[in-house]
């Protein structure tokens, strides 16, 4: 692949430019006022207000979100759009990869560089009911290609709680990637929970 942008130079771009959120290496858990939280492994950089805490959803990388991003936030479970299809575009209005106030370069730099891009319209290939922070919910495999012509492969598992979807992703690229920091995101699944106030089933 050509054009790619470096990870540290996107960690530095985002952390001059997305506040009052940026890259800060990651204390364990996360709490969001948005009602969830995780607990993300060692070594992990987190885009959030402070280490432990954020205002909304929230995004993580190891070695920068061109290689691999866990993510989780809160948006309508409202209408008739595909759930998953609703937490992937979510995770793309995240400040991670939100249209910054500047020129349309920077735009297309912002998206393009953190996967957030799409040449084709991602595609659910499977769907199924899981329990998600100790909620029914449902877990989703989906696949897109990016501008320059890359494999991304995410899973996406959520639950709605009213009109709530809470989500949580993982995305990387298809080749290697993908496969190498997927137990981790298994493991910080594990780690969700859901704490809005909602009936909890038996």
């Amino acid at each position: 692949m050509t054009g790619r942008v470096p990870a540290a130079a996107v960690l530095l771009f985002l952390s001059a430019c997305v506040t009052p959120v940026h890259w800060q290496p990651s204390a364990g858990e996360v709490r969001s006022s948005a009602g969830f939280s995780l607990v993300l492994p060692p070594g992990w950089m987190v885009l959030a207000t402070s280490p432990n805490e954020t205002s909304g959803g929230m995004a993580a990388s190891r070695e920068g979100p061109t290689l691999q991003c866990i993510a989780a936030g809160v948006t309508s479970a409202a209408g008739d759009a595909s759930l998953p299809l609703s937490a992937l575009k979510a995770w793309q209005r995240l400040p991670l990869y939100a249209a910054y106030g500047g020129s349309g370069s920077k735009n297309a730099l912002l998206v393009v560089a953190t996967l957030g891009g799409e040449a084709t319209a991602p595609e659910v290939l499977s769907s199924s009911t899981s329990v998600v922070g100790g909620r029914p919910g449902f877990r989703a495999e989906v696949a897109w290609t990016d501008p320059h012509g890359l494999p991304v492969r995410s899973v996406v598992v959520g639950a709605t709680v009213g009109a709530k979807l809470y989500w949580l992703l993982y995305a990387a690229p298809a080749r290697h990637y993908y496969e190498l920091d997927l137990a981790t995101f298994e493991a910080v699944e594990r780690t969700f929970r859901i704490d809005a106030a909602a009936p909890v089933p038996p």
